[in-house]
C-alpha cells in the first residue's frame, strides 16, 4: 500500500533547499536522506517490518507516530501496533545529532517511537542483536508542564523491545520528563537491552540506563552508561511501578547520581515484585534513600543478587544501604544469597560509616535476612561468593567469574566456579578450608558448610506487660549474635520482641489488667511516665492517656518537656471517641516536644494523650504543663468555641475577633453567623482606601493566615449572608478563609466581595486552600470578583475534599489554573458534586475552567457551566486540564475561547493528559462558541475533548454518553430529564422552570416547587403539543406564555372575566367576577359561576360586568365606639332580620307618615310609620336599632346564594308615602295638607342629594342632608305646602302598637334642625347657603332680619 508524508513541501521551499546544499561547503549541514519504507514485511507480529538502514528505521518511527501514513488513511493515523526487526546494524547520525557550528549543522534531536500517552508504541520491537550507533535525543518540554517522554521510543505500553545494544548514545531531557536510553515509559516487556559506555543519559525526574519508568518485566539487561538525575533514577530502570513483576539477570556498571531522593543500581523506585539474578557495580549518589539496588523499595523479594559499588547519601539520612536504602513494606523476602561488598564506601552527609553503621539495608527490613551477606574484596575475588550464587541461581541465570581476573562474580560469565575439597565458612566470615575454587571441574566436586559458634546463648522467654515489652525464647550465636528460634540455630528470627499489650480500661478508666487507675492532671507541671503503647497515632489506644476536667471555659494549652526525646500528643472528648480533637503541632524540627491548644467547655472531662514519636517507651519522667485561659469574648458574642458550643456571631466586629482567635493558634475553634442575623456586613472591618476622606485601606486577614495554622473546626454560616468583604493581598493563600485542613466550611452567600491578589497564588473569595475541608452550599452574587495570579477560583484556589452545592456567580480573572469554583482539585477519593457556575472566567494563561482550570485527580458530578470562559491553552466549559478525572453527569453551555493556535480547548473539557472516565450524560450547547486562536470553530473542529480521551462505563460509546443539544433541547427539558438518569421521582439532582416569567433556560441544581421535570405525552394550551413538563399528568394542559393573559378579560357571551389564561382548561386559567380581577370566580356543575365570599362595605366598589351568585354575602359598617341609638340600612340584597348582627331590630320603612299637633306653631311634628318583618327584601330603607352600648363594634348583615348581576348596586326605586293628620288620640286621621308630597328612598353607593333631603345624622337624628349620602344608607325628601314652609320640622317613628289605645307606638328621635343654630332659612322655607342678603329669615324658629 502507498504511504503519504504530511506536510508536503511545495516547489519553491523544495528549489531553494537544493540551491543550499549545492552552495555549502563539503562537510556542513546535513543533507538528510528522506525516511524510506523497508523493501519487506508488513507490520505483523508475523511479519514485521525488515529495517536494515537508518532511513528505514526513521520512517518506521514516523509510520507509528502518524507523520506518515498509508494512502488510504486520513492525515495523523498512527499505527502502534506496527512491528519491525533489525536486519543491519543502524548508525542514526543523519537522522540526529547535537548542533556543530564549525559545519554548520543545526541540532536534530530524535523524536520517540510512541510520542504520546495517546500513542503509545504496542508492537513487538526486536534488534535482533544489532547495534544502534550515535542515537541523539535533546528533549525540553513545552509550557504546558505536561509529562513527555524521551528515548530511542517515548512511550510503549504493551508487546515487547528486545535485542538491541546502543553506542555512542546521548539522551537528554529537561523537566517532566521520563527519560531512559531505550525507553521513557514502558508498561511492555523489556529483554536482552545493553547500552555501552561511551553512552550516558541524562534528565530530571524518573531517568533510567535502560528505561525512565517501566511496569512491566525487565529482563537481561546491561547498562554502562553514566545516569544523571535528580528524584527517581536508577541504573536500569528509575521508576518500576509495575505489580508483582520482576527484573531478571540486570546488571548496572554506570555511575548513578542524583541530586534528590530515591536511587538504585537497578532501581530509583521499586513498587512490588521481585528482583533475581541481578548486580551493580557501579558507584551511587543520592541526597537521600541511595542503594546498591534500590532506592526505595515498597514492597520487594530479593534474590540472589549482588552489590558491589560504593554508596553516597549527600544528605543526613538513615535511608541509605549497601543494598537498599529504604524498604517500606515489612512483608519483603530475601531468598538465595544477598551479597554485599563489606569493603564498598558507605557515606552518610560527607562521613564514611564504619562498623556497625554500615548497613546493607538503611531503613526496614526483609524477612529471612540471614540471606544478607557481607564479603570482603578478598572473598568476592576467590571465588566464593560466586560458587554461592551460582548454588542458588534459577530461571536458567548464570553466574561466574574467571579467577586471578575478575574481582568479583559476573552474571552471564561462562567461567563457572568449581569447589575443589571442602570448605566451612563461620558465621563470622571466616574460612575453615582444605578445598579451594577453581574454574576446572574437579573430578569429585566438594562440600560448602555454613557454620554457626557451639555454644549459643539461651535467654528464656519474658512476658510483656501493659507498658513494656516481653520477649520470646531464644538463643543467640556468639559469633555473630544473630537469634535463632532453636538450639540447633537452623531457624533464624528477626523479631524477639513480644509487645506491650496497652491498658485496657473500663467504664471508670481502671485498667482491667493491670489495676491501674488512669491519673488526672492538674495546672502547672505534671510529671508523667511515657510508656509503650501498642496502637496507632490515630488511634487513642496509641498513647498514654491522662484526664484533665475544665473549671471553666476557655483555652487548654498542653506543652510536652521530654528532654530531647520526640513526642507526639493528642487531644480526645472521651475513651471511646474515634478521632482525636486535636493533634501534635509540633513543626520545629528543632525542638522535638509537643504542644497544642484546644477551646475547651466548663465541667467536661478530656483524655490528654501523649506517646513517643513511634510508640516506644521513654526513659524518666516527661513533665506535661497544663495551662488553662479563660475565655473572654466581645460584647454579645455567645459560645466556646466547640462543635457542641461554637461561637454565635452577629457583626463584623465578631468575625475580625474569631479571625484573630483563630491564627492565634486556636485552629480547630468553630462558630456559626446567629439564627436572628440576615446579613454581616464587613465594611467596618476591612475597606479600600480613600484619599478624598483621608481613609487608608484595610484588607481583611484570611482566617488560618499560615501553613503551621490552618483552620480545622467547623464553620457554618447558617445561611446568612456576608457582604463587603474586601481583600487586596500580596501573599499566597487569600481568601475569607487562607488555609483550611481539616473540617468544614458551609452555608455562606457573599455579597459584593471584592477579592485581589497580587502576584501571588491560591486565591478564592471563601478560601485560598481548603484541602481536605469540606465545603459545602457557598454562594456568590454576580456583584462579586476574585482576581489573582496562579490557582485562583470563584470559591477557592486549591481543594482536595468534598465539596457539594456551591453557586460562583463572581467574575474570576488571574494568568493560570483558575477555575469558576476551583483553580486546582486533586483528590481521587472524593468528588466535587452538584456545583456550578454562572460568573465569566477569563485566564491570561493556560489551564482555565469553567468549575476547575487543573483538575489532577477525582470525580466531577452532577456540575454545571454557564459562564463564558477564556484562556491561552487548556481551556473548557468544565476543566481547563485534567489528569485523572470520572465525569458523571455534567453540563456546559458557555462559549469557551482559546487564545493560542492550539487544539487543547472544548466544550467540556480542554485536555485529558492522563486518563479519565465518563458515565450518564456529558452535555454541551451545540450553539456555544467554540474560538481557537481568533477563529470560530465549525462543523468537526467544534470538540467536547479538545486533547485526550475518555473511556466509557458499563458497555458505553462515546456517542451515548458525550452529547450536544440545541438551544431548543437545553430549553425543553429533555436535557435534565437525561441528567436525572431519564428519572423523575426517587433523588434528583437537575431540575428546570420549563414555563412563565421565571422559566429556565437551561437545566439547573436547585430545586424550587414545580420545577421538577416529567417525561411523557403533553399538549399545551394553545394547541402544541411537548414530551417534557413540569406536570406530572399528561392529562393536564400545560400553560405557555403565549396565551397568558396579563390583565382579566371580560367575556360578554359568559358574563365573567377571564384571567391567567385564554384556554379555561389550563390549569393556569382562572375565572374573576371583577375587572380587578381580586374577586375569585369558580365554574360549577350548574353553569352557573359563584364567588365564595363577599364583604361590602362603605369604602368597598366592585368594578365589574359580570353575572355570578355569591356564596356568602355580608354587609360591615364600623361602629363608633360605644355608639347607641338608631341608624339606616338599605342593602341591595334581602336580609333575616334576626342574621344582622349589632342590631337589637331591624324595622323597614312603611308606606305612612303622620303630622301631629304640637304647642309651638313653628313646629311640624311628623312621625315616620315603620313596619316588623322577619325577613327584608332588598332595596328596602330601614331603621336599625343598635345593641346596648358594648356588645357590638361592628354592624353585620348576611345573605347566602344571592344573585349578582349588572343591576346590583343600581339605586333602587324612592317610594312616596301617605301622608295622614293625626291628633294622636282618635283612630281617625285626616289627610295632611301640611306637605305636598313625600318620599323614602336607600342608596347603595355615594350619593349626592337634592336640596331638601333629610337623613339620619351623626347624632342619630332626622335633619337636613348636607354633601353626599354614604352607602347603603336611607333618605327621606319631603316638599312642604306654602304654609308649612317657614316651620321647623321634627321627625320621630312609629310603629304600630296594638296594645296601644291609640294603635300607635311613637319613638321621638329629637327635632330635626341641624346641629348648632347655623341653619338660616327664608320665610318661604328654603335653606340659606352663605352669607343672606338684605330681608328677613327665620333661624332656630325664630325670624330676624339682615339690614
Amino acid at each position: 500500500m502507498k504511504q503519504k508524508q504530511l506536510h508536503k513541501p511545495n516547489r519553491l521551499v523544495t528549489m531553494l533547499l537544493l540551491v543550499m546544499a549545492i552552495l555549502m561547503p563539503y562537510g556542513g549541514a546535513w543533507a538528510q536522506t528522506k525516511p524510506s519504507k523497508p523493501s519487506s514485511g508488513n507490520g505483523s507480529v508475523e511479519n514485521p517490518y525488515k529495517i536494515s538502514t537508518a532511513a528505514e528505521l526513521a520512517w518506521f518511527r514516523d509510520y507509528v507516530n502518524g507523520t506518515i501514513v498509508d494512502e488510504d488513511e486520513a492525515d495523523g493515523t498512527t499505527h502502534p501496533s506496527a512491528s519491525a526487526t533489525l536486519t543491519e546494524d543502524i548508525d542514526l547520525s543523519e537522522f540526529c545529532h547535537a548542533k556543530d557550528a564549525a559545519t554548520n549543522t543545526a541540532e536534530l534531536s530524535w523524536t520517540p517511537i510512541g510520542n504520546s500517552d495517546d500513542n503509545t508504541y504496542q508492537g513487538t520491537f526486536d534488534g535482533d542483536g544489532k547495534t544502534i550507533r550515535n542515537l541523539y535525543v535533546n528533549a525540553t518540554s513545552d509550557d504546558t508542564g505536561i509529562t513527555g517522554y524521551a528515548g530511542f521510543f517515548g512511550y510503549a505500553d504493551a508487546g515487547s523491545i528486545k535485542n538491541i545494544t546502543f553506542d555512542n548514545a546521548k539522551v537528554k531531557s529537561t523537566d517532566d520528563y521520563n527519560t531512559g536510553i531505550l525507553v521513557g515509559n514502558a508498561g511492555s516487556c523489556i529483554e536482552n537491552i545493553k547500552t555501552l559506555v561511551n553512552c550516558s543519559v541524562e534528565g530530571k525526574d524518573f531517568v533510567g540506563g535502560i528505561a525512565g519508568v517501566a511496569s512491566g518485566n525487565i529482563g537481561t539487561c546491561e547498562n554502562h552508561a553514566m545516569v544523571n538525575g535528580a528524584n527517581f533514577v536508577g541504573g536500569v530502570v528509575g521508576n518500576h511501578e509495575g505489580v508483582d513483576k520482576s527484573i531478571t539477570s540486570c546488571v548496572n556498571y554506570g555511575v548513578v547520581t542524583d541530586t534528590g531522593r530515591s536511587v538504585g543500581g537497578i532501581a530509583g523506585v521499586f513498587a512490588s515484585g521481585i528482583i533475581q539474578n541481578s548486580a551493580n557495580y557501579g558507584d551511587i549518589t543520592g541526597a537521600d534513600m541511595v542503594g546498591n539496588l534500590i532506592g526505595t523499595a515498597r514492597e520487594c523479594n530479593l534474590n540472589n543478587v549482588l552489590g558491589t559499588g560504593n554508596v553516597t547519601a549527600t544528605s543526613d539520612t538513615e535511608y541509605a544501604g549497601l543494598l537498599v536504602g529504604e524498604i517500606i513494606k515489612s512483608s519483603s523476602t530475601a531468598s538465595g544469597i544477598l551479597a554485599y561488598n563489606s569493603s564498598a564506601k558507605l557515606t552518610i552527609n560527607g562521613i564514611e560509616q564504619t562498623s556497625d553503621a554500615v548497613k546493607a539495608i538503611g531503613q526496614g527490613s526483609l524477612t529471612s535476612a540471614e540471606k544478607i551477606k557481607a564479603f570482603s574484596a578478598e572473598q568476592l575475588k576467590s571465588g566464593l561468593v560466586a560458587y554461592q550464587l551460582q548454588k542458588n541461581a534459577s530461571g536458567g541465570a548464570r553466574w561466574g567469574q574467571k579467577l586471578n581476573t575478575n574481582d568479583y562474580p559476573l552474571l552471564g560469565s561462562a567461567d563457572e566456579v568449581y569447589l575443589d575439597g571442602n570448605v566451612i565458612m563461620k558465621c563470622s566470615g571466616e574460612l575453615e578450608s582444605t578445598g579451594t575454587f577453581t574454574n576446572t571441574k574437579p573430578a569429585q566436586e566438594g562440600t560448602f558448610t555454613f557454620k554457626h559458634s557451639d555454644s549459643p546463648t539461651h535467654h528464656k522467654s519474658v512476658d510483656a506487660t501493659c507498658t513494656t515489652d516481653g520477649n520470646i525464647e531464644y538463643w543467640e550465636c556468639n559469633l555473630c549474635h544473630k537469634s535463632f528460634s532453636n538450639e540447633q540455630m537452623t531457624q533464624m528470627v528477626s523479631n524477639l520482641v513480644v509487645s506491650a499489650t496497652g491498658h485496657e480500661y473500663d467504664e471508670n478508666d481502671k485498667c482491667t489488667k493491670c489495676q491501674q487507675e488512669m491519673p488526672f492532671l492538674t495546672l502547672g507541671d505534671n510529671s508523667i511516665t511515657i510508656g509503650k503503647v501498642q496502637g496507632e497515632s490515630e488511634e487513642i489506644s496509641g498513647y498514654n492517656l491522662y484526664k484533665y476536667t475544665a473549671p471553666e471555659d476557655g483555652t487548654l494549652a498542653v506543652t510536652a518537656n521530654s528532654n530531647g526525646v520526640d513526642t507526639y500528643g493528642t487531644l480526645w472528648e472521651s475513651r471511646t471517641a474515634e478521632s482525636y480533637l486535636i493533634y501534635n503541632d509540633d513543626k520545629d524540627e528543632d525542638d522535638y516536644d509537643f504542644r497544642f491548644t484546644y477551646t475547651v467547655t466548663k465541667g467536661a472531662t478530656y483524655y490528654i494523650g501523649a506517646r513517643e514519636y513511634d510508640g516506644n517507651a521513654i526513659e524518666g519522667n516527661v513533665t506535661l504543663n497544663v495551662n488553662l485561659t479563660p475565655l473572654q469574648l466581645p460584647a454579645g458574642m455567645t459560645g466556646n468555641g466547640t462543635k457542641t458550643k461554637p461561637f454565635v456571631l452577629k457583626t463584623a466586629e465578631h468575625l475580625a475577633w474569631f479571625r484573630d482567635y483563630v491564627n492565634g493558634g486556636h485552629s480547630y475553634a468553630c462558630a456559626k453567623i446567629a439564627d436572628d442575623v440576615k446579613a454581616i456586613d464587613m465594611s467596618t472591618v476591612c475597606y479600600k482606601a480613600d484619599a478624598e476622606n483621608q481613609v487608608a485601606e484595610l484588607s481583611w486577614t484570611p482566617i488560618g493566615n499560615s501553613e503551621e495554622n490552618q483552620y480545622q473546626g467547623t464553620f457554618d454560616g447558617n445561611g446568612k449572608t456576608i457582604s463587603n468583604l474586601y481583600i487586596n493581598a500580596t501573599s499566597d493563600y487569600t481568601g475569607f478563609f487562607g488555609y483550611a485542613d481539616a473540617g468544614s466550611i458551609k452555608n455562606i452567600t457573599f455579597d459584593n466581595a471584592k477579592v485581589k491578589n497580587t502576584n501571588n497564588d491560591y486565591t478564592g473569595i471563601l478560601a485560598g486552600g481548603v484541602k481536605s475541608c469540606m465545603i459545602e452550599n457557598i454562594k456568590t452574587l454576580d456583584n462579586c470578583t476574585v482576581e489573582g495570579n496562579l490557582y485562583i477560583g470563584g470559591i477557592a484556589g486549591v481543594a482536595s475534599g468534598i465539596i457539594s452545592n456551591c453557586e460562583n456567580h463572581a467574575e474570576v480573572k488571574g494568568m493560570a489554573s483558575l477555575g469558576g469554583i476551583l483553580g486546582m482539585y486533586f483528590n481521587p477519593e472524593n468528588s466535587i458534586t452538584s456545583c456550578a457556575n454562572y460568573g465569566a472566567v477569563t485566564g491570561t494563561g493556560s489551564y482555565v475552567g469553567g468549575m476547575v482550570g487543573y483538575f489532577r485527580k477525582g470525580e466531577l458530578q452532577n456540575c454545571a457551566n454557564y459562564g463564558n470562559i477564556t484562556g491561552t491553552v487548556s481551556v473548557g466549559n468544565l476543566i481547563g486540564t485534567a489528569d485523572e478525572c470520572n465525569l458523571n453527569n455534567v453540563l456546559g453551555t458557555g462559549n469557551v475561547t482559546a487564545t493560542f493556535d492550539t487544539g487543547c480547548a472544548g466544550l467540556l473539557v480542554g485536555t485529558i493528559n492522563q486518563s479519565g472516565t465518563a458515565s450518564g450524560i456529558l452535555a454541551y450547547n451545540s450553539s456555544a462558541k467554540l474560538t481557537i486562536n481568533e477563529t470560530e470553530q465549525t462543523d468537526g473542529a467544534v470538540k467536547a475533548i479538545g486533547e485526550g480521551s475518555l473511556t466509557y462505563s458499563d458497555g458505553m460509546n462515546e456517542a451515548e454518553v458525550i452529547k450536544a443539544f440545541t438551544a431548543e433541547q437545553l430549553n425543553s427539558g429533555e436535557v435534565a430529564y437525561l441528567l436525572n438518569g431519564s428519572k423523575s421521582e426517587g433523588e434528583l439532582s437537575w431540575y428546570q422552570q420549563l414555563l412563565g416569567a421565571d422559566a429556565d433556560a437551561y437545566p439547573v441544581l436547585v430545586a424550587a416547587e414545580g420545577n421538577t421535570v416529567y417525561h411523557g405525552s403533553f399538549t399545551y394550551c394553545d394547541g402544541t403539543a411537548s414530551s417534557y413538563s413540569n406536570s406530572s399528568s399528561d392529562s393536564e394542559l400545560i400553560h405557555v406564555a403565549s396565551a397568558t393573559l396579563t390583565s382579566s378579560e371580560f367575556d360578554s357571551a359568559k358574563l365573567i372575566y377571564h384571567m391567567g389564561c385564554l384556554n379555561e382548561n389550563c390549569p393556569e386559567h382562572k375565572y374573576a367576577a371583577d375587572a380587578d380581577g381580586t374577586l375569585k370566580a369558580t365554574k360549577e356543575e350548574d353553569g352557573k359561576f359563584y364567588v365564595e365570599k363577599l364583604n361590602l362595605t362603605d369604602a368597598s366598589a366592585i368594578n365589574t360586568q359580570a353575572k355570578f351568585t355569591i356564596k356568602d354575602l355580608q354587609y360591615s359598617r364600623q361602629l363608633n365606639e360605644g355608639q347607641t341609638g338608631y341608624v339606616t340600612l338599605c342593602l341591595p340584597f334581602d336580609i333575616k332580620v334576626a342574621d344582622v348582627a349589632g342590631a337589637e331590630k331591624c324595622y323597614p320603612v312603611g308606606d305612612m307618615m303622620i303630622h301631629m299637633p304640637t304647642n309651638d306653631a313653628s313646629v311640624l311634628k311628623f312621625v315616620l310609620m315603620l313596619d316588623e318583618q322577619s325577613v327584608i327584601k332588598a332595596g328596602t330603607p330601614m331603621i336599625v336599632k343598635l345593641g346596648a352600648e358594648g356588645t357590638a363594634q361592628k354592624l353585620v348583615a348576611k345573605a347566602q346564594n344571592v344573585e349578582y348581576s349588572t343591576d346590583f348596586f343600581a339605586k333602587p326605586t324612592a317610594k312616596s308615602l301617605t301622608l295622614r293628620d293625626w291628633d294622636g288620640k282618635s283612630g281617625f286621621m285626616t289627610i295632611c295638607h301640611e306637605l305636598t308630597n313625600a318620599s323614602i328612598g336607600g342608596v347603595y353607593t355615594t350619593t349626592p342629594m337634592a336640596e331638601g333631603s333629610y337623613s339620619f345624622r351623626a347624632d342619630g337624628k332626622f335633619g337636613i342632608h348636607t354633601g353626599d349620602l354614604s352607602p347603603y344608607r336611607m333618605y327621606l325628601n319631603v316638599q312642604p305646602s306654602q304654609s308649612a314652609s317657614s316651620r321647623t320640622m321634627l321627625f320621630s317613628i312609629g310603629l304600630p302598637d296594638d296594645s296601644s289605645t291609640t294603635g300607635v307606638r311613637i319613638i321621638s328621635l329629637g327635632d330635626g334642625k341641624q346641629t348648632g343654630s347655623s341653619a338660616i332659612y327664608t320665610l318661604e322655607g328654603q335653606r340659606v347657603m352663605g352669607t343672606p342678603r338684605k330681608g328677613i329669615y327665620i333661624k332656630n324658629g325664630k325670624k330676624f332680619s339682615v339690614k
